[in-house]
């Protein structure tokens, strides 16, 4: 899909998307076109289960290939290769909690989640910000291939 069909597409899907995302009753429809828009920009899905049982480590990631032999001869297609090994974001809306409870309840500044949130490594900040999310159950998926400086499949899922 190219991205002027993204973007069409996103005008379109915007009502459903935030139905979707407020938990809203949304039709299984618009749920599988929800599915195809997200997969178009990049994202997997992760989540672990069986027919009639709950999805078990559901999480999401961006595309990428599976380790570094995978990258040697990839062209085209999405392969999203990002700077930053973890996603603080993600991981804060796997909680669905705002930036100012993530920071009140980790114990550092508003100012470093949002400057973590970006990118930016705010030394101590970041392995507290880490720790804290592991003990809530987050799990952070990628990988690195450390010759590029690039890390691939960056994303969030619940632990066991």
């Amino acid at each position: 899909m190219s991205q002027r069909d993204v973007a069409r597409h996103a005008n379109v899907m915007q009502k459903s998307v935030s139905a979707a995302e407020n938990a809203k009753n949304v039709l299984p429809e618009t749920n599988l076109a929800l599915v195809d828009y997200y997969r178009a920009c990049g994202v997997v899905f992760l989540g672990e289960g069986t027919i009639g049982d709950p999805i078990r480590r559901s999480g999401a990631r961006l595309s990428g290939p599976e380790g570094p032999a995978d990258t040697a001869g990839a062209t085209g297609g999405l392969l999203d290769a990002e700077a930053n090994d973890m996603s603080f974001r993600a991981a804060r809306a796997l909680l669905g909690k705002e930036q100012s409870q993530i920071a009140q309840l980790a114990g550092i500044g508003v100012d470093a989640v949002k400057g973590l949130e970006r990118g930016g490594d705010s030394g101590s900040s970041y392995e507290t910000l880490r720790r804290w999310y592991e003990a809530q159950g987050v799990e952070f998926t990628g990988w690195a291939d450390f010759s590029t400086r690039r890390f691939y499949g960056v994303g969030v899922r619940w632990k066991e």
